[in-house]
């Protein structure tokens, strides 16, 4: 049994190879300020407001972990290959 995929039109589930294109160009993604409360660890209170939070952490001196800008790469481990030849050649003249 084959799978199709539906679309809601005009209050109707229809194929979605049959559907008329939306109503007001694309759907857009939103990104709203709300979310659901958290407790924050800086200062106890309860935000339900992205941006009230980020400026309280902000004002207290942290960061949000994930969202920070990472300032340079980490510095290349240097090579194991010279290790791995000295031991090659040590085990081979046993």
């Amino acid at each position: 049994m084959a799978r199709e995929t539906y679309v809601l039109r005009d209050g109707e589930l229809v194929p979605k190879h049959l559907a008329a294109p939306r109503d007001g160009g694309p759907a857009f993604n939103v990104i709203r300020d709300s979310m659901d409360p958290i407790r924050s660890h800086a200062d106890g209170k309860v935000y339900d407001s992205k941006s009230v939070y980020r400026r309280s952490l902000k004002a207290g001196g942290f960061i949000e972990v994930g969202n920070e800008r990472m300032e340079s790469r980490p510095a290349p481990r240097p090579s194991i290959a010279p290790d791995i030849q000295r031991a090659i050649h040590q085990l081979s003249n046993r």
